[in-house]
């Protein structure tokens, strides 16, 4: 298990069928260090050249051990919009394990039923910087079909966020402790090439 040792916790109804209405396949996130996290939505719809978006983002609350996913009030949960996005990162286990193992990202956590374990599923969008701790949350992006389809909330666990105190949040940070996500996106780039170069190299 990774050092950042992340979870899925799949149950209480938990049970994603249409994988074809499903384009976003998982989740990652990296702790800023000062307090804030930034979330990534991992896709197969292919390269974008915009933070395309057919649900707004992701949602993020308190999951209710006492309903189904279905059930969810997730119209409750907070809307955090995709700002940014990042081609050619990751995409299989494998290569998400290895953008933990070098730092880009804190923890990921696929989306059960829809991960396909695809290197071309391979392209990322990104949220500003927010306030959240390690725990278990529900978290959604919506139905409306295309980029960030999800076919119903999950239950998902973060690990590996340092700057919050575990269970806070999700909340807005300051304006003053928001990172620029142009540094998150050249990161992730660099990383990209780095990761390319070594196996260009092998």
């Amino acid at each position: 298990m990774r050092k950042s040792a992340i979870a899925l916790l799949a149950g209480l109804g938990l049970l994603i069928s249409n994988a074809a209405n499903a384009h976003l396949v998982a989740f990652g996130w990296k702790d800023q260090g000062n307090g804030t996290v930034v979330f990534y939505g991992q896709h197969w719809h292919g390269n974008q050249t915009s933070a395309y978006s057919d649900n707004g983002g992701v949602r993020i609350g308190v999951w209710d051990p006492n309903v189904s996913a279905a059930a969810q009030a997730t119209n409750t949960w907070q809307l955090f919009q995709w700002t940014g996005f990042i081609n050619d990162m990751g995409g299989t286990t494998a290569a998400n394990d290895a953008l933990v193992t070098n730092g880009v990202l804190d923890g990921w956590a696929p989306d059960v039923g829809n991960f396909g374990n695809s290197a071309s599923d391979n392209d990322w969008f990104y949220t500003i910087p927010f306030v959240i701790g390690n725990g278990t949350w529900g978290l959604f992006t919506g139905t409306s079909c295309c980029v960030d389809t999800m076919s119903t909330p999950g239950e998902f666990t973060l690990t590996g966020i340092s700057s919050i105190p575990d269970g806070t949040g999700p909340g807005t940070a300051p304006p003053s402790t928001a990172s620029a996500p142009g540094s998150i996106a050249l990161l992730g780039l660099g990383l990209a090439g780095l990761l390319a170069r070594r196996k260009f190299t092998k």
